[in-house]
């Protein structure tokens, strides 16, 4: 005998489904005990913005390499330098300004004041910041591609730029080029490197005498007026037969003719003595 399937469906009651919400966000909040004391995980995750930083910059180098992209060409004698508008704009505030009213389409700058296009090169190196060792390894092959550079970072208002080209003029210094230098500190304003050039000739005599009786220097009358200023600054040295004395011995010291002149003093106190003795 056959008996038919019953399927019957339970609903929970109006009291239970009152409390299933509280019942499942308890659920949820508690997790899951591994153990009865929990230990703690730090993990060190690098800045993403540091990240994205280093990404971004990357693939703008990688682009620049490339000559992919480009809206913008530099004219510097007969060569043709091709960047991106977005990064001299970043880099320098004149190019920014200079770069803000045009539209689309590529744009073209020529440098008329620049005559060695490997100057141009150096900034836009700098702009895309191409590797350090390059730089501080590199010397330029004549000082006019320095000053080049120099033109470069005072027009468009980049200090980091002088920075990397002062370092070039303290490589390889010596009286056969000191001269050429400090006319360069002269005429582009740096102040430190100048002044400093100019300590160590005054504290070396072999120097200081090789550039002041050079030609050189005879044509640069502010130059010489500042060496010979900073010779008077500098503290005379003893005479080598010259008596040194120490600190302790300086304070009691007294000058020979002071000597004599307190033996004389002490003599006619004494002649007084005898003379009042004698009258007694």
């Amino acid at each position: 005998k056959s008996y038919p399937l019953r399927r019957e469906l339970c609903l929970p009651s109006e009291k239970s489904l009152g409390a299933m919400p509280q019942i499942f966000s308890e659920a949820l909040v508690r997790t899951p005990d591994l153990g009865t004391k929990p230990v703690s995980l730090a993990v060190k995750l690098p800045a993403k913005r540091q990240l994205l930083a280093d990404s971004l910059a990357s693939a703008l180098r990688e682009m620049y390499r490339r000559q992919e992209l480009t809206d913008v060409e530099l004219l510097c004698a007969d060569r043709t330098f091709r960047a991106h508008r977005a990064v001299l704009a970043a880099q320098s505030d004149v190019f920014k300004a200079g770069l803000a009213g045009v539209k689309d389409g590529k744009q073209e700058i020529r440098l008329a004041d620049i005559s060695n296009p490997e100057a141009v090169k150096f900034m836009l190196d700098y702009f895309y910041e191409t590797d350090a060792a390059v730089w501080e390894d590199y010397n330029p092959r004549t000082q006019e591609i320095t000053k080049d550079v120099l033109r470069l970072a005072h027009n468009f208002q980049l200090p980091g730029l002088t920075d990397r080209a002062v370092q070039w003029l303290a490589k390889d210094l010596s009286t056969a080029n000191v001269v050429q230098i400090l006319t360069i500190c002269e005429d582009f304003g740096l102040a430190v490197l100048g002044e400093r050039i100019l300590e160590q000739l005054t504290q070396n005599k072999k120097a200081l005498a090789a550039v002041a009786g050079s030609p050189q220097i005879m044509k640069h009358p502010k130059l010489m007026q500042a060496l010979l200023q900073q010779a008077a600054a500098m503290p005379a040295e003893a005479p080598a037969n010259k008596r040194t004395f120490s600190q302790s011995e300086a304070e009691t010291f007294t000058p020979p003719k002071e000597k004599q002149v307190k033996r004389r003093i002490a003599a006619k106190e004494v002649d007084q003595k005898k003379a009042r003795s004698g009258k007694r």
